[in-house]
């Protein structure tokens, strides 16, 4: 367990090392397995499946684990941002996470199901406009991660006080 020393209440070198690849490690995985799900397993669920119904059904599973993986990410890179007073000098960072995590949950608890019933009703012209705004919104989540891999790994970021 890290130590914090008293004047400064930031983490002994040894522990910020340990909590900068945590950062890091959680970040890039984030941002990756973002940009895999929507940029590549997604579309080619639907490339490759005979059946759309299939594919949008296995599409959606995916993005469900990915919103829940996205909100346990969040809330640990929150604590181990604060565990390093990065707030202090980045208020960005706070943001991009919230915003990361933010847009697929609203995919996932607004219009998820605001698709299903849309879907369910046949009523295609309301689930592909459900769906189009669903897209936009893990784009943008696609690309605050993106942002936050590069934000992350500022200099004022990884070592505030400094």
């Amino acid at each position: 367990m890290a130590t914090l020393t008293e004047e400064t209440a930031l983490p002994a070198p040894r522990g910020r090392r340990l909590l900068d690849f945590c950062v890091t490690f959680l970040v890039t995985l984030w941002a990756g397995s973002l940009w895999t799900v929507c940029g590549i397993v997604a579309p080619q669920l639907f490339a490759t499946l005979p059946e759309r119904r299939l594919a949008g059904q296995m599409a959606a599973r995916l993005f469900h684990i990915e919103t829940w993986l996205g909100v346990v990410i969040a809330i640990l890179l929150i604590a181990l941002f604060a565990a390093r007073k990065a707030f202090v000098t980045s208020k960005t960072i706070l943001w991009l996470i919230l915003l990361t995590a933010a847009a697929p949950l609203a995919s996932e608890l607004i219009l998820g199901p605001m698709m299903n019933t849309a879907r369910e009703a046949n009523d295609m012209a309301r689930f592909g406009m459900l769906h189009g705004v669903s897209a936009v919104l893990f784009l943008i989540a696609c690309l605050s991660a993106l942002a936050l891999v590069w934000k992350a790994r500022q200099p004022d970021v990884n070592r505030p006080g400094e």
